[in-house]
């Protein structure tokens, strides 16, 4: 039997895997963060500094004051260790709020990605071909799946955005590194795109960090554009990170900010995502 992964809306029930799979996600990044926080500007200023004050202004030896160095790295550690410990935190408790924020109404939504895999595997997700179907091309083709188990490996959600009337955000879009480049993620953009197309929303915006290279460039080849970078502080200056947000224009530019409706681009935008 073929594996399969079918993308359906969330189900009370979902979060406590979705949170597992998304701390693992965040934390994936903990090192490459770590890196780039080490070799910061202002960490070589602090070290410098640090070393400075302890042999002028207390005399200490200067191979001593040299210890200053791996004892900002091991702080460098813990800081970007915390931030990211919060970050998963915050993330949880949005979570725990799926049903209230995500589907209280016809305007927002939020779905997974449930993998459909034997209950012993021997094989390696990753080195597996799935077939990624919508729940509905599920229940039509009576596929036996009685003797398998299930996994969500995928999510993303989309709200309405507070910035403009007719804007929407797109949040919580994270795919379980095994079950990568297998169009799970290009599946669950779609269907939250389609989604904000048939609400009437004009555009589309969502928010990436500098660590997640692949989520961007799927977002550049469905046709999202790049809005504007800037820093988001984790922990004061010490941890902070790259933001990139992209945006998605459903209707012309000027329909963000009215609600003027415009068929053609709408009809252009479904034949982009279908």
């Amino acid at each position: 039997m073929s594996h399969i992964i079918v993308i359906r809306e969330y189900k009370p029930g979902d979060e406590l895997n979705c949170h597992d799979m998304m701390k693992k996600n965040i934390m994936s990044s903990l090192n490459t963060a770590f890196l780039s926080n080490v070799f910061k500007e202002l960490t070589f200023q602090l070290m410098i500094l640090s070393a400075a004050i302890m042999f002028i202004f207390f005399g200490l030896p200067f191979t001593f004051c040299l210890l200053v160095i791996p004892l900002i790295i091991i702080i460098t550690y813990a800081t970007t260790y915390f931030g990211f410990t919060m970050i998963t935190a915050e993330i949880n408790q949005e979570l725990t709020k799926i049903s209230r924020l995500y589907m209280s109404n016809a305007f927002s939504c939020f779905w997974v990605a449930e993998a459909f895999q034997p209950y012993t595997m021997t094989r390696n997700p990753a080195d597996i071909n799935y077939t990624v179907m919508t729940e509905k091309q599920f229940r039509d083709s009576n596929i036996d799946v009685s003797s398998q188990c299930k996994k969500i490996v995928g999510t993303i959600g989309l709200l309405k955005s507070h910035r403009s009337e007719k804007g929407a955000w797109i949040k919580r879009l994270c795919v379980d590194k095994n079950y990568r480049r297998k169009g799970v993620g290009s599946y669950l953009l779609s269907t939250a795109v389609k989604f904000a197309i048939d609400q009437g929303y004009s555009c589309v915006d969502l928010v990436f960090s500098e660590y997640t290279d692949g989520c961007r460039e799927l977002c550049f080849k469905k046709g999202f554009e790049l809005k504007q970078m800037y820093h988001k502080s984790i922990i004061g200056p010490i941890v902070n990170v790259l933001q990139y947000e992209l945006t998605y224009q459903i209707k012309p530019l000027d329909d963000c900010y009215n609600n003027h409706y415009s068929s053609y681009n709408i009809y252009n935008s479904k034949q982009h995502f279908l």
